[in-house]
């Protein structure tokens, strides 16, 4: 009998641990894949900026699709094929949509825009007209992080990387 009343024990503790493993693990491949989305889009921002920089005259773009979540450099208007953002990933932005000129939400349910021109009244490498806030999200974790353009930077084109309640 005491046999038993062990294995039952035993089952209920590993089943406890198990469940407690899952939830930190989910937690884990959450965080891992903002991760992953916040050194993507650091990246391809970057580049963007400093392409418009180099090539006088023209307006660079990076587009941030929400559906399935995806990342695409653009220029002039027209962007390259969208490289997907791990899976899961949820966007909101307050920058122009996709179809939209300089402001404006037109486009906005599909994608956003945020640009940079290679010489605006803010200097080189400049603001095309936008301030906004993108902010990056999954469901199996608390933390997220956004891109921050504009605000007390005004319209230098510099943009900064913030984490969980610095999102505002």
């Amino acid at each position: 009998m005491t046999t038993l009343i062990e294995k039952l024990v035993s089952i209920v503790i590993v089943g406890e641990l198990s469940a407690i493993a899952l939830i930190g693990g989910t937690g884990l491949i959450g965080y891992a894949k903002i991760t992953g989305a916040m050194l993507q889009i650091h990246q391809t921002s970057k580049q963007s900026q400093y392409d418009a920089i180099v090539n006088y005259g023209q307006v660079r773009s990076v587009a941030i699709y929400s559906n399935p979540p995806a990342i695409a450099e653009c220029l002039d208007r027209v962007c390259s094929n969208p490289v997907p953002l791990p899976s899961g990933i949820e966007i909101k932005s307050t920058f122009r949509g996709i179809d939209s000129r300089v402001a404006g939400k037109a486009g906005s349910d599909r994608a956003t825009l945020i640009s940079w021109q290679s010489e605006t009244n803010a200097g080189i490498g400049g603001s095309h007209g936008q301030h906004g806030t993108v902010t990056f999200s999954h469901p199996w974790t608390r933390k997220k992080f956004c891109l921050v353009r504009g605000g007390a930077s005004g319209n230098t084109g510099s943009w900064s990387i913030r984490k969980d309640k610095q999102c505002k």
